[in-house]
């Protein structure tokens, strides 16, 4: 065991070797902690290094996994799953400093100031702002831009997260693009914040986005915008579509399950043709049937399937009235069956061309011709002769007590004088029609009493008497031709 001598007792040379000694350790371990303070330096230079590749390497995975995405994406198919997020690397350790050599044993000296701490990698992460932030153990923040070329920080929009709550795994999400700040559009179906990673489900927009409005991509921004007025609902209904552009053509489902609306066109399978909706009830079958809307002049309400005839106008719109067959002016101006039921002075639907449905159609058979009635909104099978008026009205297509079903369409009999090549209006009893090649005009004449001829005009028979003169034998009577 060595004896530490009194510093009194030393020589001056002892004394210069203990302090030579003293200086040497002293340098010594002012050289062991740069070594150590260098050695942690390029340890967080190795880890901004290692933390440039892996992001290079995460950002061109997640590219190339978008673009192989988008180039699979086709109509009315889901997207592949997404792939779970990677786990993270664990962060190398420090290295150990080497121990020091041991040295002369001197007398106990002043305490030494404190060596300084190593520095070291302590947390990396985004911020609101997507600048990558490094944090030592020092308590200093580093930003990327400072360390990373310009290129990779600005190309940090996407980072993969790892460790989510809930279990391994973790999922992707995606920076905020709708204006709050810190904010993710998750795939979990809850809204995230920095730091705390999402797992996987329905992307989450903010709290003021519009029920089933689509997301609009902003090249300005940069962003996606919520909002769009532009919506598609949960059964596929879109709305809000001012402009389709130009098209070559489009394709109708040919077996839909519609219901009918105001305005909505879809395909009819049964008649074989597009239909628009005119009512909540009625729909047009296009190029198949037509209707016109008219005002109810009747005192009571005109119901479903009655035939009506034009009245006159009012509100700048037809009006009708309950047509029958015994005048002219009741059937002439036959214009349809009523489509719907419309109550006095209201408006409504009148088909004049096509099929109309669920009517009480019990007492006919299918294929019967169907004719304008004698009593005011009826119809008959029975087929009408004068003096009533002759109106075809159309076909039954199915016979059947609340689902009868008729073809419509109108065919209004004429009187003789209606005809374009007859001209014989006024006519009083016992007028015939004779030809005029003149005028190319049958017209109406009476016939000319003659010599020893009479003519007589009643209602129902001419009647042509000859008298005689004396002359030959058997002569001297009177004759008399009866034409009816």
């Amino acid at each position: 065991m060595s004896i530490i001598p009194n510093l009194d007792e030393m020589t001056d040379e002892d004394k210069l070797k203990v302090l030579e000694s003293v200086q040497k350790s002293i340098r010594e371990s002012k050289e062991i902690q740069k070594k150590k303070i260098g050695e942690n330096v390029q340890a967080v230079v190795a880890a901004l290094k290692k933390i440039e590749t892996d992001i290079n390497a995460r950002f061109e995975n997640v590219a190339a996994t978008i673009e192989n995405r988008v180039a699979n994406i086709k109509d009315d198919q889901d997207g592949s799953p997404g792939v779970d997020g990677r786990p993270g690397r664990d962060g190398k350790d420090g290295k150990d400093g080497r121990d020091g050599r041991d040295g002369v044993d001197g007398v106990k000296g002043e305490d030494g100031v404190a060596g300084q701490d190593g520095v070291s990698v302590t947390n990396a992460y985004l911020d609101f702002d997507n600048s990558l932030i490094i944090e030592l153990s020092n308590g200093r923040s580093i930003n990327a831009g400072e360390v990373l070329p310009p290129d990779i920080a600005d190309r940090l929009k996407v980072i993969i997260n790892q460790g989510a709550s809930g279990g391994g795994g973790g999922g992707a999400s995606l920076p905020d693009q709708t204006g709050n700040a810190g904010k993710f559009l998750t795939t979990d179906g809850t809204e995230a914040s920095w730091g705390t990673p999402a797992g996987s489900g329905d992307v989450v927009g903010p709290s003021s986005a519009t029920d089933n409005a689509i997301a609009r991509f902003n090249t300005t921004t940069g962003k996606l915008i919520q909002n769009s007025a532009v919506t598609i609902s949960d059964t596929g209904d879109m709305s809000g579509v001012a402009s389709l552009g130009v098209a070559n053509y489009i394709d109708f489902d040919i077996t839909p399950t519609v219901t009918n609306a105001v305005g909505r066109l879809y395909w009819n399978d049964t008649q074989n043709t597009l239909a628009v909706g005119l009512t909540s009830a009625i729909s047009a079958d296009i190029g198949q049937t037509l209707y016109a809307r008219a005002t109810n002049a009747e005192a009571t309400t005109i119901t479903k399937g009655q035939p009506v005839y034009m009245f006159g106008a009012t509100g700048n719109r037809v009006s009708v009235k309950l047509a029958y067959n015994t005048t002219d002016a009741t059937s002439a101006k036959t214009f349809g069956l009523a489509a719907e039921d419309i109550t006095a002075g209201s408006t409504g639907m009148i088909l004049c061309q096509g099929v109309l449905g669920g009517l009480n159609l019990g007492s006919y058979t299918a294929g019967d011709t169907i004719y304008l009635g004698t009593t005011a909104g009826t119809l008959t099978a029975t087929k009408p002769y004068a003096p009533n008026h002759l109106v075809y009205v159309g076909v039954v297509e199915r016979a059947n007590s609340g689902n009868g079903q008729i073809y419509v369409r109108i065919q209004n009999g004429y009187e003789m004088d209606e005809l374009h090549n007859v001209s014989a209006q006024n006519p009083t009893n016992g007028q015939v029609l004779i030809y005029n090649e003149t005028t190319s005009l049958w017209e109406k004449a009476n016939l000319t009493a003659g010599t020893n001829v009479t003519i007589t005009n009643d209602a129902g028979a001419i009647t042509i008497a000859a008298s005689g003169g004396g002359g030959g034998s058997g002569d001297g009577g009177a004759y008399a031709w009866f034409l009816s």
